[in-house]
This record gives C-alpha cells, sequence and structure tokens, in this order.
C-alpha cells in the first residue's frame, strides 16, 4: 500500500517565488511544540525549516501507586511543569514573539483525568500504565455480544469493559463520577486549561473509548450502547477536532502563567506515537517508525483502516486527516532502561558524573564490544503483561558464569527487538504491509548501540533523524498546516523532516539474530506461558478474575 499521491508542487521559479511570498507577507516562521510525556514534558522551538532552534525541559514526580499494578499522577504538577518550561522557552528565544504562528501540542495517551463545569481536575490522572481492572462488571448481555461478534468486536469490547478507567470510577469513586462534566486525556486537559475548552483532537484517542476508530467519530446508533458497556456518558466527551484543525486561542490568563503570547492559535496533533510517526515523515507505509520511549512502539501508516480483532497489534487514527497508524507496543519497553540504570547501574551513573555524561553513554561504551546474542543470553520484555494476556510476564534465560550487568544489558535492548520483529511479522501477513527503511525516535534513539541493533534484527537501513524530539516536531508539523505556514502534510514534511545518520545492517549480524528469532525467541514464550500461569496461581499475582 501506498500513501496517496501528494499534491503537486510547483517547482517553476513562479511557484517558489509565491512561496517566498507567503512566508514574507504572514511574516510567521516559527512554530512551538509541546510535548508531554510520562516522565517529563518539553516545549520545542522550531523554525518553518524543522530547524530546533531552543528547547526547555522539566521532569514530573514519579507516578505513585495506592495499590499494586496502579499508576497515577497529580494533574497539578502536569499544569506547573507545562508553565515552568513555556515561561523558560520564551525567556530564551531571540525573536519577535509576532513570528510565531502558533503552538503545537501532544502528549502521552490513555491518560484519564475527571474534570468538573470549572476545569478543576477531581482526582489524580490515570495513566497509561495502570493496570485495575473492574471487578464485577456488569453483564453485557446476549445481544450486544451476538452483535459485536458480528463486527469482530467482542473481544475488544470484553476486554475494553473489563478495563474501563470510566467504569472503575463510576463503580468505585460514585461521588467523583457525579461531579464529573468531561473525562480527558492529558491534552485535554491543557486544552482547558489553555484555552477554556473542553476540545482536544481526535488523533489523540486510543485504548479504551467509546470512539470508531474506522469511521474517526464517536460512536453512534446503533452502536451507542457502548457507552453503557464502558461506563461513560455522552455528555463526558470532549468536542473532538481534526489534527489539522485550530482548537482554541491562549487565553489572557493562561498568556499571564505560562508566558505565552495571548491568543496564539492552538493545535493538538494526536498522542506521542503518532506524532513521532509524523514527525520522522513517515508518511508513506513502506516507511516504519521505532520509538524507543517508555513505552517502545512500532508504526507504520495505512491509508485503510485495519483491524486485528485478537488485539495483536492496534489501528489508531493518525496525526494527519483521513489515515490510521498500525502500532505494535511494549508498554514497559525503555523502561526497562531506567529499571536497569536504578536497579544495576550505580558504577556507570558515578562514573557518568565524574565524566559530565549520561550514564547510557557509559553503558554503550561497555556493550559495545559484546557480540550479537549477548553470549546465549536472552530477553522476553514483558516487564508488564501484554494486552491480550495478563500473566505474560518478562524472563532472562541463558545464564552462564561469563554473563555480566553488561550483558543482561545489551539482552534488555535486543529482546524489545526480537519482540517488534515478531508483531512486525504479524502486521505484514495481516495488512500485506512491507516495510523498506526503519526511522527512530525517542530517548532510546540516541543510543548507537540500540539503533545498530534494530538495523541488524530487521536487516533494513534506520535513520536516526536530525532531533530526536520527533513527537514534538510531528505536533509542530500539525501545527505548521493548521495555521497555514505549509498548505500541505507533503510540503510540510518536505520542509520540515530531515534525516540524521544512517545506520546499514550488517549481514552477518542479521543472521545470528535471524537464526536467534526463529530457533529460540518464538518458542520461549509459548513454552513459559503455563508456567507463568502456574505461578499466577500458586501466589495469587495476578488474580484470576
Amino acid at each position: 500500500m501506498r500513501s496517496p499521491p501528494a499534491d503537486k508542487q510547483d517547482l517553476s521559479l513562479k511557484g517558489l517565488c509565491s512561496i517566498l511570498r507567503r512566508s514574507t507577507m504572514n511574516g510567521k516562521d516559527y512554530i512551538i511544540a509541546i510535548d508531554s510525556g510520562t516522565q517529563s514534558i518539553r516545549a520545542v522551538l522550531f523554525d518553518r525549516h524543522g530547524r530546533q532552534i531552543a528547547l526547555e525541559q522539566a521532569d514530573f514526580e514519579p507516578y505513585f501507586s495506592l495499590a499494586p499494578g496502579w499508576a497515577e499522577q497529580r494533574t497539578e504538577d502536569y499544569w506547573d511543569k507545562l508553565c515552568q518550561v513555556c515561561r523558560g522557552l520564551m525567556a530564551r528565544i531571540d525573536i519577535d514573539h509576532r513570528q510565531i504562528a502558533g503552538i503545537g501540542l501532544t502528549s502521552q495517551r490513555n491518560t484519564v483525568i475527571p474534570m468538573d463545569r470549572d476545569g478543576n481536575a477531581l482526582r489524580a490522572g490515570i495513566i497509561w500504565l495502570d493496570q485495575r481492572t473492574v471487578a464485577n462488571a456488569p453483564p453485557i448481555g446476549r445481544a450486544i455480544t451476538f452483535v459485536t461478534g458480528l463486527l469482530g468486536l467482542a473481544e475488544a469490547i470484553r476486554y475494553s469493559q473489563k478495563n474501563s478507567k470510566f467504569l472503575w470510577i463510576k463503580l468505585n469513586e460514585p461521588e467523583i463520577y457525579r461531579q464529573t462534566h468531561k473525562f480527558v486525556q492529558a491534552t485535554g486537559f491543557f486544552v482547558r486549561k489553555l484555552t477554556g475548552e473542553f476540545r482536544d483532537s481526535y488523533a489523540m484517542i486510543s485504548g479504551i473509548s467509546p470512539f470508531d476508530y474506522k469511521a474517526l467519530r464517536y460512536y453512534r446508533a446503533p452502536l451507542d450502547f457502548i457507552y453503557n458497556v464502558l461506563g461513560i456518558e455522552k455528555r463526558h466527551c470532549v468536542d473532538l477536532y481534526s489534527p489539522d484543525q485550530v482548537i482554541g486561542y491562549i487565553t489572557a490568563q493562561a498568556a499571564e502563567a505560562t508566558g505565552l503570547p495571548e491568543g496564539l492559535p492552538l493545535v493538538v496533533g494526536g498522542g506521542d506515537k503518532q506524532c513521532e510517526l509524523l514527525g520522522a515523515g513517515a508518511i508513506d507505509p513502506s516507511v516504519a517508525v521505532i520509538s524507543f520511549g517508555t513505552g517502545t512502539a512500532m508504526e507504520v501508516i495505512s491509508y485503510k483502516y485495519i483491524n486485528d480483532g485478537q488485539l495483536r497489534f492496534f489501528t489508531w487514527p493518525a496525526a494527519l486527516p483521513r489515515a490510521w497508524v498500525i502500532e505494535m507496543f511494549i508498554l514497559r519497553g525503555f523502561w526497562m532502561v531506567t529499571w536497569f540504570k536504578q536497579e544495576f547501574g550505580h558504577r556507570e551513573a558515578l562514573e557518568a558524573e565524574k565524566r559530565g555524561v549520561a550514564p547510557e553513554v557509559v553503558l554503550d561504551e561497555v556493550i559495545r564490544n559484546i557480540p550479537p546474542g549477548s553470549m546465549g543470553l536472552m530477553l522476553q520484555p514483558h516487564w508488564s503483561p501484554t494486552v491480550n494476556n495478563k500473566f505474560a510476564k518478562g524472563a532472562i534465560i541463558g545464564f552462564g558464569d561469563i554473563h555480566t550487568r553488561a550483558h543482561i544489558y545489551r539482552a534488555i535492548f535486543e529482546g524489545i527487538c526480537f519482540e517488534l520483529r515478531r508483531m512486525s511479522e504479524i502486521v505484514r501477513k495481516k495488512t500485506g504491509i512491507a516495510v523498506e527503511e526503519i526511522r527512530v525516535g525517542g530517548g532510546g534513539s540516541r543510543s548507537d548501540v540500540v539503533v545498530q541493533i534494530a538495523a541488524d534484527m530487521f536487516n533494513l537501513p534506520a535513520s536516526r533523524m536530525e532531533t530526536s524530539e520527533i513527537a514534538a516536531l510531528g505536533a509542530a508539523i500539525d501545527a505548521a498546516v493548521g495555521t497555514g505556514m505549509h498548505e500541505t502534510f507533503q510540503e510540510a514534511v518536505a520542509a520540515m523532516v530531515h534525516k540524521g545518520r544512517i545506520f546499514q545492517p550488517d549481514p552477518q549480524n542479521h543472521l545470528i539474530y535471524s537464526r536467534l528469532f526463529h530457533e529460540a525467541y518464538q518458542k520461549s514464550f509459548p513454552t513459559l506461558d503455563p508456567i507463568y500461569r502456574r505461578i499466577a496461581r500458586i501466589t495469587g499475582y495476578p488474580a484470576e478474575k
């Protein structure tokens, strides 16, 4: 599958003069992008050519767990840190603020925040890492089960009800539910604070929602029974906009708090993973993007809606209109790197502090000479259960007396890439999409070792982008199109997206990884899965409900 033909661009002198005239006339040459992740928030200034001019970053407070498997964050910290990075950015940039065309916003997805009519959060946000489930959910009913079965939605509906945070709040926090005017995500929270409106982009929606992913709108009759199944009412849903539409304007109150110019237009591009795909310029299905973030994802774009009823991959709205992102996701991907540093990387952290570099720089040096396959060590990266198997667990097998912490560290990278390859083969068989190139983003993409492992695993060239802030760049591209800085997404991508270093695959390394993948990795999880289930029955965790 190929993307629709790009708009024909007049490359004559007349056409170039038109582009220059448009730039000169409006005088809007800059975009601010705000990217709110799980661990930090960034405000980035880009110019119309996609050059990163300035960046301001602040770390969020760590999420907290009131019970095993829960994950919540304080929304007050969200707003405080957004104000901090915006004020810091505006203080640093030396341009006429009238040259800023607008703001592009993206954030982590699947955060549930109930807000009252006045825009106050009623509780901490339940974030995407949260694994709480609904006990004693109301019966779905035979008629609904029959209809959803015919539509191939039965499994998704059962999973969604059991894991619905709306329904959990309704059953466990009825007073908060009664006061709730709107359920919002992180972007919706920021939109309300910045513009006074309860709005969001439909490209922010992924996961459990009364949203028709094929039609790109909320469910309507006869499928509106899904609202009741999920424990949410139509009145709770915010107004949805396309990712290339202005969603509102910075209010005077928000301008005072953030330092952003009053009246600046705001565009919500979509979720962070969707924006990473756009920020890497992957608007053709032959180009896949691997995002080495807290949650690690591999994505390709599709101009046709393709659903997998077995939930082996997901299809979400893309950060450009009339398109979808096919996503393969590891819940705690590069979270495992943080886990490793905290539990085993103290020596490297001290060395990094002495040298004034990140711990990952020192760790990369340690593992650079460890051969592919980590001397027989193999890792399954399920430090959190998979969507369709709550009993899935992580595993490291193959230990011997030669193995060190460095072997474990490399095995983490290889395990992540093994799992991405496993899922990508499912996508290829289901969709027919043939990937010819990989582009990488996220914090892990700064590691040469990681990117080379990806190139070797897939036997494809892997490109690091000129900026590692590709989610922010994707949001900036949406804002550039939404405000008219660029007329089309094809024009914006051509102007703003630039590759950096390209890593070529090593044929010998690929051969080793392929044999390990087919002869060991693919067989390891099916072998261990029944053992994980026995462990759960003995220990009581996770509980069988």
